[in-house]
């Protein structure tokens, strides 16, 4: 073999391991640019459950009657075993991995000593720093762009100490992604459903529910997201508090395409929480397409064990419309349970991947 044969052997095999090399980094690269393609956004809605029924503090006659009654929620949340729900909720998320993720029902329970009028201030369970937690701990960081507080209600106990919820809705944002947030805000809405305490004796609470909203970069794609919790009890304030978001220069109206997620306790015909379709009728009439599942997200029982989800009230709207690639549901019937046998929240999560101009 002459010395420019042996030069040309050894060419052809530099070349053929340059070949197999940018092949074999082709194929590690490739998935990754079809789950980050530009244009394309996914967002998920999703309720985290209080894990009690809040019905019977609602309706309590007198204060004994809502003394019991906060007991019981305080029971009921303990036993719906928060740790072990979120921890299903972050490896539903790691599946879908959405850029967005607006959440509800993100609780912050405390007790403090009885008949105390400071706050009660001991932290039993925060909602959104076990959920973040547990996202980062597999591999899947989020950051909350913006939180808005909500209703803010402490009560005596028949357990023998005061008991206190603090409600949120947040919006999440993956990090490492390509999002960026580039101006948010979150209020209540100006519509609150009054509640008397204990029958009128420890007088009214005006219960708020809000929003939150921001103006994101999701990889050069720009939109304009707004995640809420419409009211659960009556459908007169519910349906006061769609019009609010769709006053002009409210959080739907926007330059960009806007993105809305939430729990509107509405669904396209009516829901059992009041019977209303209206808050979802208008907000689509206006201009909002559905983009989000055709399969019912509420309710399973209170106690999470079993029950049958009737309605869909959990929404992925969008204006201007985008294409849907796909939407599923998460955490329904078949999902993870836990060690109790539990559902993660009696609602499911909707994640939609939509693909913008």
């Amino acid at each position: 073999m002459t010395g420019w044969e042996a030069n040309r052997g050894r060419t052809a095999v530099i070349a053929c391991a340059a070949v197999g090399l940018a092949a074999a980094l082709l194929l590690i690269l490739l998935p990754q640019a079809a789950s980050a393609k530009r244009g394309d956004v996914q967002a998920e809605t999703l309720n985290l459950y209080i894990g009690a029924d809040l019905t019977g503090a609602v309706a309590a006659p007198n204060i004994p009657a809502l003394e019991a009654a906060a007991g019981k929620i305080y029971e009921d949340m303990l036993a719906s075993d928060p740790k072990s729900r979120l921890k299903i909720q972050a490896k539903l998320i790691k599946q879908k991995k959405p850029d967005l993720i607006g959440v509800q029902e993100v609780e912050t329970l405390y007790r403090g000593t009885l008949d105390d009028p400071a706050p009660a201030d001991e932290v039993v369970f925060d909602f959104e720093r076990i959920l973040k937690k547990q996202l980062k701990k597999r591999g899947v960081p989020y950051r909350t762009a913006v939180r808005v507080e909500n209703v803010d209600v402490e009560a005596p106990t028949d357990l023998g100490f005061d008991t206190r919820i603090v409600d949120h809705d947040i919006l999440l944002v993956r990090k490492g992604a390509g999002v960026k947030v580039q101006g948010t805000d979150g209020a209540n809405f100006e519509t609150k459903l009054d509640v008397p305490l204990a029958g009128g004796e420890l007088g009214t609470l005006a219960v708020p529910r809000g929003y939150v909203e921001a103006d994101a970069k999701v990889r050069g794609t720009k939109v304009h997201v707004v995640n809420t919790h419409l009211e659960a009890f009556l459908s007169a304030p519910r349906d006061a508090q769609a019009d609010e978001l769709l006053v002009p220069g409210g959080p739907l109206d926007s330059n960009r395409p806007v993105i809305l997620l939430g729990d509107l306790n509405s669904a396209p015909n009516g829901t059992s929480q009041g019977d209303s379709a209206y808050a979802y009728q208008t907000i689509v009439a206006s201009g909002f397409q559905d983009r989000g599942v055709t399969d019912n997200t509420c309710c399973f029982n209170a106690d999470l064990i079993g029950g049958e989800l009737t309605f869909r009230i959990d929404h992925v709207l969008v204006k201007p419309g985008a294409k849907l690639l796909r939407s599923t549901r998460t955490g329904a019937e078949g999902s993870p349970l836990t060690p109790g046998g539990q559902y993660a929240s009696d609602h499911t999560g909707v994640f939609s991947k939509l693909r913008f101009p």
